[in-house]
């Protein structure tokens, strides 16, 4: 803050009359004169003072302001994102023409009219085809657009020969902009540091990627503290789930009240997984006292394995989908088969369906080029027969109208999977294999897209990485999560819950969309940000004494507190596991993996009044 010459010269007259008091500095003296010329320059240097440190202060800076000061350093905030999935097309009776969907075709929400989404690539509904499945984009960027599974039904400009559109899955990944505290976190752990080799480094070089929203970078080690209280009996276990090796050292543990304990004197560190502390003298804290550990660990997400001397190996995991028209011709071969032995190269325990269950032994697995994949045609015709792309209306290996549906998704899930040069492809029923050495044609009609997110990171991070080190990008995995949701609505929204129900659902996603990977969704925090949409009164999240026959012996069963589900699942389908207390339902905390970003599945309401909110 500036200060004025008249506050400078009274300071200089006041210090004057206690060591000179005969000394006249009134106005018109010689000395007043000297006086006023000096706090005149002291006052300009004042305002330079406080006009420059502001210019430098992050802090103070905010919206365009900010902008302009970050792009100084060649920092930029991320702009708002929009979803991204793909919606089906589908026509009933007359099968036998072919129907081209126009690239930019809209489709619109079934509750918002306004929330509009667009082809991105054109798609072809071949004779013997009743759907094909297309990926899309919204036309405005925001989590307005991350629609639930089932709601962009409304085709804006009606496309002759198709009957209806549905989105299966929930779009995902739209996201307002980066905040003002977001983008000065940001910048304050890059700005002025040596990047080269650096997560900071590739954590930028992965975000300059107009698509990608999110970004994990995993090297050798990954430090982790943890807040742990000493139990009555026995060794004070970590609570880490998702290491692959622990280090020996280095080891640091304190007391709550800020004492350090040292290791092989008062504790024994024991590097197994998770690990432990074994108290060894009368100075290790009591039962019930609080100790912070702080120590080094691999994430099992790692290709680096310190037990052979692997550490060279940096995985970087992003979040975010741009996908890619792609077509291949390939000979089918029978030769190619998922087993239930773990030594072999196709082990069914280490492949991922597009559902997320694994594939079934003695079914055939069919290689494709270009992946992690997006969409495959949704028919594809081999030696005469037509084959059909499984789906929850047409299991795998079923025949219905025709079309023999017998492929699906598959990816490799490994510490070496969902990159562009990983393997994937199709899985294809044992029972309807088309014949050793039959021609197949995939894509070329916009139906076969591939996530192009990872293999633009991928180029720029090999024009950054240093010499030695071994850089691979991942796609990274998607939890999709359902939130079973009582809720209040105000008086005034009586009328309108429909409206308070998307806003809802629109809240939810923008809040787990801004989560980073090994982050937690937290209960109060989801419940926070519910009670802060316009229209709800109060919420919670179901448990078992809502449902009628809920077991805990199965919790899956019943949808309470949050679960995770399928991505081509409709919110009131099947759970394929629940974080809920067995005994109760009730929902507990969840905690993701470096590899892992949960994702809005979708929200099940059950409205409730003041009479029955805690009654049930």
């Amino acid at each position: 803050m500036g200060v004025s010459r008249d506050d400078i010269v009274s300071q200089m007259r006041d210090a004057l009359l206690v060591s000179d008091p005969e000394l006249d500095t009134s106005i018109g003296t010689p000395v007043r004169k000297i006086l006023d010329a000096v706090g005149a320059s002291l006052a300009d240097a004042y305002v330079e003072n406080h006009l420059l440190a502001y210019a430098y202060d992050v802090d103070s800076k905010t919206d365009a302001d900010l902008d302009s000061f970050c792009q100084l350093f060649g920092i930029a905030r991320i702009a708002a994102r929009r979803s991204v999935g793909t919606v089906t097309f589908s026509r009933t009776g007359d099968l036998t023409a072919t129907v081209f969907i126009p690239v930019g075709s809209e489709i619109s929400s079934s509750s918002d009219s306004s929330i509009v989404v667009t082809t991105v690539v054109g798609g072809t509904l071949m004779p013997g085809a009743s759907s094909v499945t297309v990926p899309v984009q919204a036309v405005t960027a925001g989590p307005e657009g991350n629609l639930g599974a089932g709601m962009a039904t409304q085709i804006t400009s009606p496309i002759q020969g198709v009957s209806t559109v549905t989105n299966t899955a929930a779009l995902t990944g739209g996201m307002s902009r980066e905040t003002d505290s977001e983008l000065r976190t940001r910048w304050k752990s890059t700005v002025f540091r040596s990047l080269a080799g650096t997560e900071q480094m590739y954590r930028g070089v992965a975000l300059d990627d107009a698509d990608c929203y999110a970004v994990s970078v995993v090297g050798s080690s990954r430090t982790r503290s943890e807040i742990l209280q000493v139990p009555v009996t026995g060794n004070t276990v970590c609570q880490i789930t998702d290491a692959r090796y622990i280090y020996s050292s280095p080891v640091q543990v304190t007391k709550s009240d800020g004492t350090p304990l040292i290791k092989d004197y008062d504790y024994t560190w024991v590097p197994s997984n998770p690990p432990a502390l074994a108290g060894l003298s009368a100075s290790f804290p009591a039962a019930g006292e609080l100790l912070t550990v702080e120590y080094q660990y691999l994430p099992v997400v790692s290709r680096n394995d310190p037990a052979t001397n692997i550490t060279n190996r940096v995985d970087i995991f992003v979040g975010g989908t741009r996908a890619q028209s792609a077509q291949t011709s390939l000979v089918f071969r029978q030769s190619k088969v998922f087993q239930t032995v773990s030594t072999v190269d196709l082990y069914t325990g280490v492949w991922l369906r597009s559902d997320q269950t694994r594939p079934t032994a003695s079914n055939v697995f069919v290689p494709l080029p270009f992946g992690p994949i997006v969409t495959v045609p949704s028919t594809l015709s081999v030696a005469g027969t037509t084959y059909g792309l499984a789906s929850t209306t047409h299991p795998l290996g079923t025949v219905a109208n025709g079309v023999t549906y017998a492929y699906t998704v598959v990816h490799e899930d490994t510490v070496d999977g969902w990159t562009p040069t990983s393997r994937f492809g199709l899985e294809w029923h044992r029972t309807y294999l088309p014949a050793d050495n039959s021609p197949i044609s995939v894509g070329g009609n916009g139906d076969y897209t591939y996530n192009e997110v990872p293999s633009s990171v991928q180029d720029a991070v090999n024009r950054w990485r240093l010499t030695g080190i071994d850089a691979r990008v991942h796609q990274a995995k998607q939890r999709w999560l359902r939130f079973s949701l009582g809720v209040m609505y105000t008086a005034s929204s009586t009328g309108s819950v429909d409206s308070v129900q998307d806003a809802i659902r629109s809240a939810l996603s923008d809040y787990l969309n801004r989560m980073d990977f090994n982050s937690n969704v937290q209960i109060s925090d989801v419940l926070a940000v519910i009670h802060q949409v316009p229209g709800v009164d109060n919420c919670r999240l179901l448990n078992g004494a809502d449902v009628t026959g809920y077991s805990s012996a199965n919790p899956n069963a019943s949808i309470v507190g949050v679960q995770q589900i399928a991505p081509n699942s409709a919110p009131n389908s099947a759970a394929l596991s629940s974080y809920v207390q067995a005994s109760t339902g009730r929902a507990t905390d969840i905690y993701f993996r470096d590899d892992e970003l949960p994702v809005l599945g979708g929200v099940v309401f059950k409205t409730l009044a003041r009479n029955s909110f805690g009654v049930l």
